[in-house]
């Protein structure tokens, strides 16, 4: 897919129409197409050749987006970095990734030392001075490498995954088919610098989509933009569905125009879904399931789905047309409907590796399969449930607990705000079930187990419970169970 090409042609034919709100400025698609052009050529004086690799660290802004489109103007590669990287992980990855050029509004002396791959750091793109406005040359061939995104990292280690040109058709063809398309004005709450995000880019490539942009996450921000705005579609953190249950009655007169919700990072609880879908009957609650190795989404929860389906537990999805899906034991064996194994994808929409790790991607990768690490089977009508990750699996007294179960039961008790599960070491079980907690008011351990021992196995039980007042989380919302380990 040529974004810039595309975004290029829909800018000619929506000229007047705006293509960015950002802290209440407006900025056409006439003008962002200049300013695109005009970074780009930029990037080209300072020596980004095609295929040679942009590294982006900045804040949500409409400069992030038409940076992005300028690199594809130039077949060159982007590197987003998550504005809450620190300065010596952001120097990690652009060691890693190798990357050319970088823009960015951090101090950048500490930077430009450690980071030899570095020709050039860019700032302050508003004011750019160069006059050259003229079209950039598009993309070289599809299956060069578009993006390299680092993964947010929960397990602890992180990995560039790169997606290609062709890949980039996918997200936006998912949501299509499953009838999510022309979006007229889309308001983000998330980075940009992950796949989600990114999106965006799309989004505005192929619909002429106008993005309202926050930089984080504030609920009553949003509110106020989806009213003045006209916003149909949001993407946000999970907490927005609790946010917007929190809406007092007049505040839903604000809401009329939104049509769409994605909570992105994590599966909708049954009973906040429910609990949403009675307040908002006229907004639909976008799920679905993929991964950034596989240019999510892949799979979607139709909107239609009668909704005794739509509240299933651990329920994702269909995939669409040219998504293969199959649920396989420890052996590589296919699972019949119903029996739990590992998730595995297959289609154009697959990464095409880890940037410079061969062997990570061959353990990832099998014959054109996507081993997702997650746990989950198909029923007979061909919707996928997720059941939790495999490396979440603990095995205590030689019984297999999945941790996302007795998360999902403990996340039911009304004191209860969020719940992370971990295994603990134990000489005489191997391992013990270990719940992390944080409350909406007070509680107790006994509390939380005499409900546990209502709803689980006596295996299943957490048999050490901890409170916190926070739990440590990605920029996009996910537990980082890694440090609660």
């Amino acid at each position: 897919m040529d974004v810039y090409k595309q975004f290029s042609q829909i800018a000619k034919e929506k000229a007047a129409k705006p293509a960015f709100i950002f802290k209440e400025e407006v900025i056409t698609f006439a003008q962002a197409l200049e300013k695109v052009n005009q970074i780009g050529h930029a990037l080209e004086q300072f020596g980004l050749q095609p295929g040679e690799k942009l590294a982006i660290w900045l804040p949500n802004c409409p400069e992030y987006i038409m940076a992005y489109l300028a690199a594809f103007g130039l077949g060159a590669t982007v590197i987003p970095i998550d504005i809450m990287a620190t300065k010596d992980e952001a120097i990690k990855i652009i060691n890693h990734a190798k990357a050319s050029i970088l823009i960015t509004d951090n101090e950048t002396a500490k930077i430009k030392k450690e980071t030899p791959s570095i020709k050039h750091i860019m700032s302050n793109l508003e004011k750019l001075t160069i006059d050259d406005k003229t079209e950039l040359r598009g993309m070289g061939n599809e299956e060069d490498v578009a993006l390299i995104i680092y993964t947010s990292g929960t397990t602890g280690q992180q990995k560039g995954v790169m997606l290609t040109y062709k890949n980039l058709e996918f997200p936006v063809k998912t949501l299509g088919y499953f009838g999510l398309k022309d979006f007229k004005t889309i308001l983000c709450a998330i980075p940009f610098s992950h796949e989600a995000g990114s999106l965006h880019t799309l989004f505005q490539a192929t619909m002429g989509s106008t993005i309202v942009i926050i930089e984080r996450f504030i609920p009553g921000r949003c509110l106020k933009y989806i009213e003045k705005y006209q916003v149909e579609l949001i993407f946000a953190p999970p907490a927005i569905l609790e946010a917007l249950l929190k809406v007092t009655e007049k505040e839903i007169i604000s809401l009329k125009s939104l049509k769409y919700v994605c909570p992105f990072g994590a599966p909708c609880h049954p009973r906040v879904f429910q609990a949403f879908m009675k307040k908002f009957p006229h907004i639909n609650v976008i799920t679905g399931y993929g991964l950034t190795e596989s240019t999510a989404p892949n799979i979607i929860l139709p909107l239609d789905a009668p909704m005794e389906i739509r509240v299933k537990k651990g329920i994702l999805g269909k995939p669409a047309p040219w998504v293969k899906v199959k649920i396989v034991d420890d052996r590589g064996n296919e699972l019949p409907p119903g029996e739990i194994g590992e998730v595995l994808l297959k289609g154009p929409f697959v990464m095409k590796g880890y940037y410079n790790e061969p062997q990570l991607t061959k353990e990832v990768i099998k014959d054109g399969w996507l081993c997702t690490g997650d746990l989950g089977y198909l029923d007979e009508e061909g919707y996928l449930y997720i059941a939790g990750r495999k490396k979440e699996v603990i095995i205590t007294g030689g019984l297999t607990v999945y941790a996302n179960e007795v998360e999902f039961v403990i996340s039911e008790h009304p004191k209860v705000k969020e719940v992370a599960v971990i295994s603990t070491p134990d000489k005489l079980r191997g391992e013990l079930i270990k719940a992390i907690i944080t409350l909406k008011e007070p509680c107790s351990p006994q509390e939380i187990l005499s409900y546990c021992r209502q709803k689980l196995a006596s295996y299943k039980l957490p048999r050490v419970i901890e409170f916190r007042p926070k739990l440590p989380k990605t920029s996009s919302g996910k537990i980082k169970k890694s440090e609660l380990i």
